[in-house]
């Protein structure tokens, strides 16, 4: 079997471009590619895995690894994460705007500063909404994502196309992160104005 691998491997060097494109994957993603799809160039994988050193044995027994654990696999941790941190940002985005309107009212001998302090927190979490957009992570069995956690672009892992939305639909998935960044941010000052008061 390892040798047909060997064989058919080389073969598989006539296309560079996909060569190319799975050196580019990190060796998790390739072994989850292994693990979850028959319906893929197994023998590219294992040749781009072997360049870096890996055994062909050790990549059998990863696989197996990987095949037999009781944990979910991590496109559906991030599926999960993705949906609790839509949730998190609802919740939190309703006390940042009720905690922010009980400031610009108060009589607070703080109010100017916190205020002050608000508005760099906002600057902040557009910074951090962006580097949330560049994220990348496997979102699901084939395609890796890009922007977290409303996704602006797709790579599929298995042909390396790459997929980008375009016009309003983008801009409206970076602004709804930087709006987790900004929630992310802000949150802390206003609990504690509100712990304070």
């Amino acid at each position: 079997m390892r040798a047909r691998r060997i064989v058919t491997s080389f073969m598989s060097i006539a296309d560079p471009k996909y060569l190319e494109h799975l050196r580019d994957l990190p060796s998790g993603y390739l072994l989850d590619l292994l693990a979850d799809s028959e319906e893929i160039d197994m023998d590219a994988i294992y040749w781009v895995l072997q360049e870096r050193g890996i055994s062909s044995e050790e990549i059998d027994r990863k696989l197996q690894r990987r095949r037999s654990s009781h944990w979910p696999s991590s496109y559906k941790i991030w599926g999960a994460a993705r949906w609790l941190t839509v949730v998190n940002t609802l919740v939190v985005s309703y006390f940042n705007v009720a905690g922010l309107y009980r400031l610009t009212l108060s009589e607070h001998p703080f109010r100017g500063p916190l205020i002050f302090l608000s508005v760099g927190c906002i600057m902040c979490g557009f910074v951090v909404g962006f580097k949330l957009t560049t994220h990348l992570y496997q979102g699901s069995r084939s395609l890796l994502y890009c922007g977290f956690p409303f996704p602006v672009g797709f790579v599929e892992l298995q042909s390396g196309e790459e997929i980008l939305r375009e016009g309003m639909p983008m801009l409206l998935r970076m602004a709804l992160n930087a709006m987790v960044g900004v929630n992310l941010t802000l949150f802390p000052l206003i609990l504690i104005y509100i712990m304070m008061d």
